[in-house]
């Protein structure tokens, strides 16, 4: 089959300088856009292990691949352990949220793996060496780490505190933090492959610690834990196909707030003005309620996908926003901090990808295995403990999360861009309002990710980031809303979500343009490389 052909650039756009070194370096070595972002996020791994680890519990990955021409999505979600009780944890929050009881098969390298295998073009030993050396060689203790890791030794047992730091103190600022342990976890994942991590003395040590310690987790949770190829959660928007993670993704949110604004002619408002976030707010609400009501493991719980995207419903919500007034439910969730990873990929033969993991919270569990230098993730935490909840746990269940990595293509199905960032419930709203800052107000990358934004969830108050002036927040309160600056737990006190990133194609003019809201270094373009094979299977 003749090899499609796609823009003259290749782009990477991730949260952190030393990722997007990476993924330029594959790149360059003649590796795809699939290669590129598994191993900008290995990197991040290393570079930001409080948001996302080898030990994370897991993400989602959302793929255009130009041969076929086709899109994929890949679930790795983690599930509650087989042993799971409700009456283990006697009703206590605490236990889900950290420590030993909290942690769940960590998914990540799992998903990252089949990755690789069905649409990868490199071996996992090549995409893994730049975090290898980023290991070895030690990224520098900033205040802003310094703190994170301060904050997570004083929830840390005396065991994990010795594991990640054989002083049992955490380094001070302006001081190389070399992850030995980690190194050498990863030269192994290398050598043996990945599914090391899944089989063998590797689980079998984990299994050790946790159970030591009053955890459940087991073997056989480790051999349950299979990644899945998913078709990709789609919704027609102006024209254009926005494509997002399937449940338990949360990005089926994103689509219905998409949905329920195409009801309104968004090229005659103001660009980022009142009515705009009125509108958006607005939508936000009305669909977070059909989230509380429906969104958990679709495997356990059946959704109504087909209904929530139905232009039946988006066309109801609409009609009830221009009826007036403000949509107040009493049913807010409580805020969620950005600390996740996202990172996008393009390359030469028109692939994309959009990849989203996670430790949970920040540090996820607190909980390091010994000798290996491995932070594990909290899956536990992500489910909701209300009565009558669909995401409520259950033995063998995955839980439903934020994570909403999005592809746009244009008319006729080619690429058109790739959004994601950080940010816990914020990821939904965000990643809605990235993707009308690009198709409706025509923004560059970098305009789109530095945009003013809003956020809401069933019900009052919103919640608006720094970009938006003082003027406009006097206008949304004179419409009746309650309003208030920044985001109540995690991230910059002033803004909305995490730091987002955009890719955007340019079809016509072959080229492709990249974004990073972390940094003008954390998102490069590449020129001058030779095609990368297409990767689809």
């Amino acid at each position: 089959m003749q090899r499609p052909l796609g823009p003259k650039s290749a782009a990477v756009a991730t949260p952190h300088p030393a990722a997007a070194s990476a993924g330029r370096e594959i790149l360059l070595a003649g590796g795809n856009a699939v290669d590129a972002a598994v191993a900008a996020m290995l990197t991040c791994c290393v570079a930001m292990p409080g948001s996302v680890g080898v030990g994370g519990y897991g993400g989602t990955m959302v793929a255009y691949l130009a041969d076929p021409g086709r899109a994929v999505a890949i679930d790795f979600d983690s599930r509650a352990p087989l042993a799971y009780r409700e009456d283990i944890f006697g009703g206590e929050w605490k236990k889900y949220d950290v420590g030993y009881l909290s942690i769940t098969v960590p998914a990540v390298v799992a998903g990252l793996s089949m990755a690789m295998e069905r649409y990868g073009t490199k071996p996992w030993a090549d995409v893994s060496k730049p975090a290898i050396t980023l290991a070895e060689q030690g990224i520098p203790i900033s205040a802003d780490l310094k703190r994170q890791l301060d904050n997570w030794a004083k929830k840390a047992d005396t065991l994990s505190l010795r594991a990640l730091f054989p002083t049992k103190a955490v380094p001070e600022a302006g001081t190389v933090w070399v992850q030995g342990d980690m190194a050498k976890l990863l030269r192994r994942l290398a050598e043996e492959g990945p599914w090391a991590l899944y089989r063998g003395d590797i689980p079998r040590t984990i299994v050790r610690q946790v159970r030591e310690n009053g955890g459940i987790l087991a073997e056989e949770d480790f051999r349950y834990c299979r990644p899945a190829v998913v078709e990709p959660l789609a919704i027609e928007y102006r024209g254009y196909r926005v494509l997002t993670a399937p449940p338990p993704a949360g990005g089926l949110t994103a689509l219905q707030i998409l949905k329920t604004l195409e009801q309104f002619d968004l090229r005659k408002i103001k660009p980022w003005g009142a009515e705009y976030f009125h509108l958006v707010a607005e939508a936000a609400k009305l669909s977070w309620q059909d989230r509380a009501m429906y969104l958990g493991d679709p495997a356990m719980t059946p959704i109504p996908e087909e209904e929530l995207l139905s232009d039946t419903a988006a066309s109801a919500k609409a009609e009830r926003i221009r009826r007036g007034g403000v949509v107040r439910a009493n049913e807010a969730s409580p805020p969620s901090p950005p600390h996740t990873v996202n990172v996008l990929t393009s390359d030469t033969s028109g692939n994309v990808v959009s990849l989203t993991a996670t430790q949970g919270y920040l540090y996820g569990s607190a909980v390091v295995i010994d000798g290996m230098g491995l932070i594990m993730g909290h899956g536990m935490s992500r489910f909701d403990l209300s009565a009558g909840s669909p995401n409520r746990p259950a033995p063998g269940k995955r839980m439903y999360h934020n994570m909403s990595p999005t592809l746009v293509l244009r008319p006729g199905g080619k690429p058109h861009a790739a959004v994601g960032l950080p940010g816990g419930q914020k990821i939904v709203t965000v990643t809605a309002q990235l993707v009308v800052n690009l198709i409706d107000f025509h923004a560059t990358p970098a305009q789109a990710v530095k945009a003013g934004r809003v956020h809401a969830e069933a019900d009052e108050p919103l919640a608006v980031s720094s970009a938006v002036p003082d003027s406009v927040i006097e206008e949304l309160r004179a419409m009746g809303h309650t309003v208030r600056r920044g985001q109540d737990v995690g991230g910059p006190p002033n803004e909305i979500g995490g730091k987002a990133n955009v890719i955007l194609v340019n079809a016509e003019r072959g080229t492709v343009q990249a974004a990073s809201q972390a940094s003008e270094d954390a998102a490069v373009v590449v020129d001058s490389i030779s095609r990368p094979a297409a990767g689809g299977n």
